[in-house]
């Protein structure tokens, strides 16, 4: 590997770490030999400095998606809550009736409690000295508590399917289980984001379900012989796009994540499951 600046290098394996790294230069490794996992030789001209254009690409890219993704989540959280609340009263939480699966409704508000009792916000402050009964705060306050995937179960264990159908229309979205897939998919990607994982070049053990109304947009994947969506951030970000549509607000977040990817080449797009022709898809502003 060609290492133009020697102490800038050391800085970033002193700051990143070697191990961390490693997974970004691993695309430029050789094949390695019969009977090993890495050959740790690099494919001629391969640089650091381009090592370091793919981590920063990474760490961009995971700021923009938290940002998309925690716009989704709370706007899930708002449409939940308000048709849950208007439907079961403000503590509908507390309703086992409302849920389906009793150990998993105790489980879930279990954790809620616990995290109340650790909270230190004003208004779960402010509950404890005006309230004991009932121990929890009203849904529209403890969903603040609640991580996108606790809240993602939440939704999941929804028994009324009038309200499940409300958040899956206001999400734009055709379906209560595509709904559900949907939101299993980001609160995965969110975690990935939040833990400062690589991402760009991951295959996803959770998938984006595949919606028919956004047609060509998504990209399948047709190996196994069934067409299902492919498990690369491409459709994630699909998604994101979708749903933020769905919240008819002014937002800049599409070409700002266009200007990103022009940062990389078709290689790099490619490794995340761009199709060739994905500018001249309709998600991305095509005919």
């Amino acid at each position: 590997m060609l290492v133009r600046n020697t102490s800038e290098a050391e800085t970033w394996l002193e700051t990143v770490g070697y191990y961390r790294l490693s997974a970004y230069w691993l695309p430029f490794e050789l094949p390695a030999p019969p009977g090993q996992t890495r050959s740790k030789r690099f494919a001629e001209g391969t640089s650091f400095d381009q090592v370091i254009e793919r981590y920063v690409f990474d760490r961009k890219l995971r700021l923009l998606l938290l940002e998309a993704i925690e716009r989704v989540e709370i706007h899930v959280r708002s449409r939940w809550t308000y048709h849950l609340a208007h439907a079961h009263g403000a503590h509908a939480h507390l309703r086992a009736s409302a849920f389906r699966g009793a150990r998993v409704h105790t489980e879930l508000l279990a954790k809620l409690a616990r995290s109340a009792e650790k909270s230190d916000e004003t208004f779960i402050a402010h509950y404890r000295t005006k309230y004991t009964d009932p121990y929890l705060p009203p849904l529209w306050a403890v969903t603040e508590l609640m991580t996108f995937g606790e809240l993602s179960r939440w939704v999941q264990i929804t028994r009324d399917l009038p309200i499940k159908a409300a958040v899956t229309r206001d999400l734009g979205l055709p379906t209560v289980e595509i709904t559900d897939g949907v939101l299993q998919a980001l609160s995965y990607v969110r975690n990935i984001c939040a833990h400062h994982s690589r991402l760009w070049n991951k295959r996803l053990v959770k998938r984006v379900p595949r919606v028919k109304r956004w047609g060509r947009d998504m990209v399948l994947d047709t190996s196994t012989g069934q067409a299902q969506p492919d498990n690369r951030l491409y459709n994630v970000m699909v998604a994101l796009l979708h749903l933020l549509d769905s919240q008819r607000t002014d937002s800049t977040w599409r070409s700002r994540l266009i200007d990103l990817l022009g940062t990389v080449s078709a290689l790099e797009l490619h490794a995340m499951g761009f199709p060739e022709d994905w500018q001249e898809r309709s998600v991305w502003g095509g005919p």
